[in-house]
């Protein structure tokens, strides 16, 4: 059996979908990150995690699970998954909110900073790297656009 893909897609071939494109350059890419991350025994979303906490505490030292859901755009069950892996890891505290009793505090620990301060010049050099076939700011206004459109 052939798929007449005239009849079932608009595109002559895969690299005409920006959506196939993207996952195809996203995977190429966390394949990168995971392998930098991995020196560090850290995975990408404890990261992202990580660089979520030391961000929003930097702003205000009270930070929920919630919050930083919210910031990230992960859900919270994940969140409070990740976070517990981080405390375990002893990345991270987690502590009782001071007003609201379901809710969860979190903070770096030192050595959670430590880490966060080895990792983040090791992606930000992986990025300038992997994006530098594209023009800086276009690749950005327009990841602003479709970032703006999907949340």
């Amino acid at each position: 059996m052939t798929i007449d893909w005239a009849k079932v897609s608009r595109f002559t071939m895969p690299s005409e979908s920006a959506g196939y494109l993207l996952w195809q350059v996203t995977h190429l890419w966390q394949r990168r990150v995971d392998a930098v991350l991995a020196e560090l025994d850290i995975t990408h979303l404890q990261f992202v995690v990580l660089v979520g906490i030391g961000w929003l505490t930097s702003k205000d030292d009270l930070l929920t699970q919630v919050q930083l859901a919210e910031f990230c755009k992960i859900d919270v069950m994940q969140i409070s998954q990740v976070a517990r892996r981080l405390e375990v890891k002893g990345l991270v505290t987690r502590s009782p909110h001071p007003t609201d009793t379901r809710a969860k505090m979190l903070m770096l620990t030192n050595s959670g900073q430590t880490i966060l301060e080895q990792a983040l010049p090791l992606i930000e050099h992986l990025d300038a790297e992997f994006f530098s076939c594209c023009n800086h700011a276009v690749l950005l206004a327009e990841l602003k656009n479709l970032h703006l459109n999907c949340v």
